[in-house]
Order: structure tokens, then C-alpha cells, then sequence
């Protein structure tokens, strides 16, 4: 349900039913943009509901506290240190009509609990295309892969936040207008993220009896992440992020595959 929430629930207020596919005729200032973001707003929400109620499953209370507490504080204070000073992703600002909720320091609450749910789908993501079971505290493997994932979906996402005008560099990129420093940034916070969730993790976690596909529901949906950001891509033109949206998705898939075999 919530996959089919994210692919298809977002674009059905955005655009209207005959735009749930494809569409080259989506603007930020029409009618229906509000309520498409309130959309956005209910479905993150939701998804960092579903998240907690799965890492209380797989992880244990202690470090589901642990993780979600420290990934949602970390992202927000490196994004308001962005934000105000120009460290770790480079100077940028938020544009306040076009980011939904309420702000903190010139940065959208929203986006500490989209940290934190990004970075959860990768775990999951790292955990099963390494063959191994979730653990309390993660090993440094997990920890490569995960930041790296989190890094090449960002590839996809910031040029679409970018175009729509949700964002914007003091001195842009050459890539579609993002610097080079905002990659290296999503990958720092990831791993800082995971370094220090490490240090107060409990090692033991409860062994969680479940179907496979219950276990690993996060991964399926970070996998799922990379397509549909595509589809935005293309519409906008941006064709390079297109092509890595969908092949960092067939790559998942293949990866995923490999290691159940």
C-alpha cells in the first residue's frame, strides 16, 4: 500500500488521473500543488510511522530510538549548518512556498523525517543484497553501502527539487545546478549518522519471526525509489538522472536477486 501510495497517490492530486503515468505538463504554481503537498506531508508521515513500528520489529525500542532520534537531529543540524553557513552540502536555501510544513532555522521539519526514512530504506536495502540479517549495531560494510545508496539516489532526486525551485545553490553545479559538495555532504551525514548510532546501539536485538518479504519491506520500496524519481526526470528533461534513476533500480534488483540465490 504504501508503494503504490508513493507511485501513484502524490501525481493522481498533483496532475489528475490522465497524468498518474506520464506528463510534460506539470508546473508548481497551479491549484492542485497544495493539496499534492499535503499529500507529500501525509505520506512521509506515514512511511516514518511504518518505519518505526518495523525497526521495533527487527532492531529492538532501544535502538529504534537510537537510530530515528539520531538520524532525525544530525540531518537537521547539518542541513540548518548548510542552510545558514555553507558547510557540508554547500550554501543553499529553502524556498518556504514550496516546502511544505513548518520550518526550523530556514529548514522544512520534513526533510530531518525524510532523512530518516531514506536512510532506513538503504539499511534494509544494504542488509539484504549483503546476504545478512539485520543486526542492532551494523557492521562497517553495511555502513559504506548504505551512505553509497543514499548518495546515488540523491543523484536522482536533487536535480527533480532543483528544476521544481524547492531549493537552490548560492553558486550551482554543473550538474543539472547541484554542486558537487552536496553528494559528498549525503554521504557524510549518512555515515556520521550510522558512526554514532553505533556508539549507543544495543547489540542485542530480538529475533523477529517473519516472512521474507515483511523483513525486507523497506528495501523493496527503496528499490522501487530510484524508477519513480525517473519518471519526473524525464518530464523535466532531465535525462541523465532519468537513466541513473532506472538503472540504479535494475541494479538493485539484480543485486538483490543474486543474493537470495
Amino acid at each position: 500500500m504504501l508503494c503504490f501510495s508513493v507511485l501513484f497517490l502524490y501525481r493522481y492530486f498533483r496532475a489528475g488521473r490522465s497524468s498518474v503515468f506520464y506528463s510534460k505538463n506539470i508546473t508548481e504554481d497551479d491549484n492542485s500543488y497544495k493539496n499534492a503537498e499535503n499529500v507529500r506531508i501525509f505520506q512521509v508521515c506515514m512511511g516514518f510511522l511504518f518505519f518505526i513500528f518495523h525497526s521495533v520489529s527487527f532492531m529492538g525500542s532501544w535502538n529504534t530510538v537510537a537510530f530515528f532520534g539520531s538520524s532525525f537531529i544530525i540531518s537537521l543540524i547539518l542541513e540548518i549548518v548548510g542552510t545558514n553557513k555553507g558547510y557540508v552540502f554547500g550554501k543553499y536555501s529553502y524556498n518556504k512556498t514550496l516546502c511544505p510544513g513548518p520550518f526550523v532555522s530556514n529548514v522544512p521539519i520534513l526533510i530531518g523525517l525524510s532523512w530518516s526514512g531514506l536512510i532506513y530504506m538503504s539499511l534494509s536495502c544494504s542488509f539484504l543484497i549483503l546476504g545478512i540479517d539485520i543486526t542492532g549495531v551494523f557492521p562497517y560494510t553495511v555502513i559504506i553501502l548504505c551512505s553509497s545508496f543514499v548518495t546515488i539516489l540523491d543523484v536522482v532526486l536533487d536535480p527533480i527539487a532543483v528544476d521544481e525551485g524547492r531549493w537552490k545553490w548560492d553558486i550551482p553545479g554543473k550538474y543539472y545546478g547541484v554542486p558537487l559538495q552536496n553528494f559528498i555532504g549525503w554521504f557524510f551525514n549518512t555515515a556520521v549518522i550510522l558512526l554514532l548510532y553505533n556508539l549507543i546501539a544495543a547489540h542485542d536485538v530480538p529475533v523477529e519471526s517473519s516472512s521474507y518479504y515483511v523483513k525486507y519491506a523497506p528495501a523493496f520500496l527503496f528499490i522501487l525509489l530510484p524508477l519513480i524519481a525517473a519518471r519526473p526526470c524525464f518530464e523535466r528533461n532531465l535525462k541523465s538522472a532519468g537513466v541513473i534513476g532506472v538503472s540504479f533500480t535494475l541494479f538493485l534488483i539484480v543485486s538483490s536477486i543474486t543474493s537470495s540465490l
